[in-house]
């Protein structure tokens, strides 16, 4: 999870990430925040320029997870992000619920569904920044098998706390690792300032790996195992495919 110090101007937002990214250890997965480029729209092009410089840093093993940027594509904007191994560029995911709060949904367009992804053994999605507040999102990736949900995020410092807790609800109620990357060393247009605190969120709700407020690359190793340990004594998922929760949820039931 890379946690830059975010500048106003987009050349330097790349060249630090660029940065931070050339000096990583070689690992499994790279997981970007929301809006590393700018708080801003960018032409569609720009970005995946952007992700293609990243991503030709990085071993040809490596899967990278270009966190989520405001994109213009042809007058039509989203919130996007990219899965990229190497040059090929595998799949998109978009904010699927645009934030009413900062006025997102003035100028976003609702994005599509997830996919799935299968990736050095392990099955993944992403929910970007607010998506991660639908428990019905975060579990239709999890009965699609992901074992990995991945959040980024540009949360200010007055939510860090509280975006810890969501994700671990979120990672024990769908039994699944939750790994968030948050800029730094930025603020929101109104000044509330964002402050990092990127982290995982193990599948029986507890934190692992959590960052400071510094700029930093936030490390972290997962063991699928814990998983499976925790699916046979948590029942969540498999209620859920059976059908179980209809008993409860069912008008007049």
């Amino acid at each position: 999870m890379v946690q830059p110090a975010r500048a106003s101007r987009q050349d330097e937002n790349l060249r630090r990430m660029r940065l931070l990214v050339s000096q990583m250890p070689a690992v499994d997965l790279v997981l970007l925040p929301e809006n590393w480029l700018g708080p801003f729209s960018v032409a569609l092009e720009d970005y995946l320029r952007a992700l293609d410089e990243i991503a030709a840093l990085l071993p040809p093993e490596t899967l990278l997870a270009g966190g989520a940027q405001y994109v213009d594509e042809g007058g039509r904007f989203y919130s996007r992000g990219y899965f990229l191994r190497h040059a090929a560029r595998l799949a998109f995911y978009e904010k699927c619920f645009p934030s009413q709060a900062v006025g997102e949904r003035d100028h976003l367009l609702p994005g599509r569904p997830t996919p799935v992804l299968e990736h050095a053994g392990w099955k993944l999605g992403a929910l970007v920044c607010i998506d991660l507040f639908y428990p019905e999102v975060a579990r239709w990736l999890a009965l699609q098998g992901a074992q990995l949900i991945l959040n980024p995020v540009s949360i200010h410092a007055g939510r860090s706390s509280f975006w810890q807790a969501l994700g671990q609800v979120r990672a024990a109620e769908n039994t699944v690792f939750v790994a968030v990357a948050n800029n730094t060393g930025s603020a929101y247009p109104d000044g509330r300032e964002v402050t990092g605190g990127s982290f995982v969120a193990l599948p029986d709700g507890r934190l692992g790996a959590v960052a400071g407020s510094e700029e930093t690359v936030l490390l972290a190793t997962l063991d699928a195992g814990l998983v499976e340990d925790v699916r046979k004594r948590w029942p969540y998922l498999e209620d859920a495919r059976r059908g179980e929760l209809r008993r409860f949820c069912s008008p007049g039931s």
